[in-house]
């Protein structure tokens, strides 16, 4: 799997961790975002190496059929892009309303 694809994982799972099981959401978790390693995972959860691995396979099929179907990701890219393209293109009290959108957006 390629670098993007490993952040976009971390961010789907930003975006439908509670479609997932508090399980996987913790497995995927502790491999894309605190940076584990399988056996690492394997050792706090007490399980399997191949354990570990079998949960976030399914895990990213979800986030991944999820993003799919519903596109919350890219559709917030979106509204992400354009709300900075026109950010300059307004006065001051619109650009401080755009910026909380953005942050909203961000969080």
């Amino acid at each position: 799997m390629e670098k993007k694809d490993k952040l976009f994982i971390s961010i789907y799972n930003d975006y439908y961790s509670g479609i997932l099981t508090e399980y996987q959401s913790s497995i995927i978790k502790m491999y894309y975002d605190e940076d584990l390693s399988l056996g690492e995972i394997a050792e706090r959860l007490n399980i399997t190496p191949q354990g570990v691995r079998d949960a976030l396979k399914r895990a990213e099929k979800t986030l991944i059929e999820m993003e799919q179907k519903l596109g919350l990701v890219k559709k917030s890219e979106k509204v992400k892009s354009l709300l900075e393209e026109i950010k300059d293109q307004v006065n001051e009290e619109e650009q401080k309303k755009i910026n909380e959108a953005l942050e909203i957006l961000n969080n």
